[in-house]
């Protein structure tokens, strides 16, 4: 794989010496960490929905010190701090609650907030990341409580004397430090970024498959593990193709050097590792990394920097269901996390048919129990849970346009009641969602 961007390489090379290595330093990840804003120093729960989902409509968020009490109702009828985005806002949170961070998709910046309490928020910074991205529509994942990712591709379908031949896709990274919110580039004017050309596997140019996104990367040790989408083209109507027929795989490049990127690709898995806004990997205590694919979802085990093939967790036969698709999911610890899950057989992955439930998943044993919550869930656009210092998982589950409640799930427990009920929450409309606790 080539890099086109060797000075801002050699920046990201000269961040290594002066930070510690991945496991040691506070600043990187390590292993057991996540991004579900997991802290003991939790000083805000916020709560977040969107309106109007389908349309991109405005997104609200207001902060909680407390989600247990069931005298707390949570309405954002004219009230609510809203997150300025010009589609549903990619909203991520610190560890401690006390800041937000949000993506505006389309607008081509990012914002970081204060939380102050209820619907007070107060605006520290923006950053416009578009000459950075080369696109006001990246997508970015919150890597640690120090540092981001922005992340996007190009392609460009190549032809030889008007024959098509192949698409090439480039793929820009950008790295983001939260603390100071800033581009981590190499002088003023560095606009950031590096930028490299994906290699295209056999099974690639047997299909004429290419990349066309990545995204919810996760850090595991000195590694970076990015999901991977893939699809066809076709020259003769200049439309491209979906699928989902082709081996799970990921872009693995050095942390926080971003260099030598490799392609690492699965023979359990089939299809998509990008998600849609929800986390799909996430490193256990172990050292190793938990991914999924999107339908029918299998969860795979990344260790020693490649898949480790002999690990196979298909959820479908785990539910006892038909055929099992997701987004993503989050973990908790232990080998347990939550998985927001969808029957195949009735929807896609981003369809509002009401087909979601979430399930208690134990990675170990290779068990998913479902719970016991409301029916008619649409959990496409679910985008985040916290762990409380309570050690009770935190997610706000309503149908769309109904009511609900913040649920707090008791990882040790592997029945289907293996919750509380916390404050009621309501949506604004028909077609209003949360989209998570933070």
């Amino acid at each position: 794989m080539k890099f086109k961007n060797y000075s801002y390489l050699a920046l990201m090379g000269s961040v290594v010496l002066s930070l510690s290595s991945c496991d040691k330093d506070e600043n990187l990840i390590s292993n057991g960490e996540n991004n579900n804003n997991n802290g003991n120093d939790r000083q805000y729960f916020n709560v977040v929905v969107g309106v109007n989902v389908d349309a991109n409509g405005p997104t609200y968020a207001a902060a909680y010190k407390n989600l247990s009490s069931t005298d707390l109702h949570i309405s954002f009828n004219n009230w609510g701090f809203e997150v300025p985005s010009v589609r549903t806002a990619r909203v991520y949170a610190s560890n401690a609650g006390d800041f937000l961070y949000n993506l505006s998709y389309g607008g081509g910046t990012i914002s970081k907030y204060g939380v102050q309490g209820g619907e007070s928020y107060s605006d520290i910074k923006t950053l416009d990341i578009s000459l950075a991205m080369g696109t006001t529509n990246p997508r970015w994942t919150k890597l640690n409580d120090t540092y981001a990712s922005l992340h996007h591709v190009v392609t460009e379908h190549q032809f030889e004397n008007d024959v098509y031949t192949f698409t090439n896709t480039t793929g820009i990274l950008t790295p983001i430090n939260l603390n100071s919110f800033s581009i981590i580039r190499k002088d003023d004017n560095s606009t950031g970024g590096i930028t490299f050309d994906f290699p295209r596997s056999q099974e690639d140019i047997n299909n004429s498959l290419h990349v066309w996104r990545i995204d919810a990367p996760v850090i595991c040790g000195d590694k970076a593990y990015y999901g991977l989408n893939k699809r066809g083209y076709d020259p003769n109507t200049s439309t491209n193709i979906s699928t989902s027929d082709y081996s799970a795989s990921s872009l693995v490049v050095d942390f926080p050097s971003l260099e030598n990127p490799k392609i690492i690709t699965s023979t359990v898995g089939r299809g998509s590792t990008q998600g849609y806004r929800t986390p799909v990997a996430h490193t256990d205590e172990r050292g190793d990394v938990y991914q999924i694919c999107a339908a029918p979802t299998k969860i795979m085990k990344i260790s020693n920097e490649d898949y480790d093939n002999s690990y196979n967790f298909d959820l479908s036969a785990a539910l006892n269901m038909t055929s099992v698709g997701s987004n993503g999911w989050f973990y908790v610890g232990n080998g347990i996390g939550y998985i927001p899950f969808y029957d195949a057989t009735l929807a896609t992955g981003t369809n509002t048919v009401a087909a979601w439930g979430v399930a208690r998943i134990d990675l170990y044993n290779k068990t998913a129990v479902r719970l016991n919550l409301p029916d008619n869930l649409w959990l496409a656009q679910y985008q985040n849970g916290v762990l409380g210092e309570d050690g009770l998982f935190y997610m706000a589950i309503a149908p769309m346009g109904g009511s609900g409640n913040i649920y707090m799930m008791d990882p040790s427990s592997t029945s289907a009641d293996g919750f509380t009920v916390g404050a009621s929450i309501e949506t604004l409309d028909s077609s209003s969602a949360y989209l998570g606790v933070f």
